[in-house]
């Protein structure tokens, strides 16, 4: 897969199901979860998942400034 590729999944993904997520389903750490939950032995799966991670990431980055991570939840305030 080339950069280009990965960018433009990136970008479709967060226009179809992660620049319409609330404060409340961003405020998690995918990372933690990816590492729980995310590891699948379907490559298709992998890359999807992790598509998905990337456009959750750069969506904290554009509200929080920040990746959430389990350690530097935003609290309300």
């Amino acid at each position: 897969m080339t950069l280009e590729g990965i960018i433009k999944k990136i970008i479709d993904d967060w226009k179809l199901q992660v620049k319409d997520m609330t404060d409340e389903e961003l405020k998690e750490d995918r990372s933690e979860w990816m590492k729980t939950f995310g590891q699948e032995n379907d490559s298709e799966v992998d890359i999807d998942s992790s598509i998905h991670t990337l456009s959750i990431e750069i969506e904290q980055l554009r509200r929080y400034q920040k990746i959430i991570y389990k350690d530097s939840l935003i609290t309300e305030g």
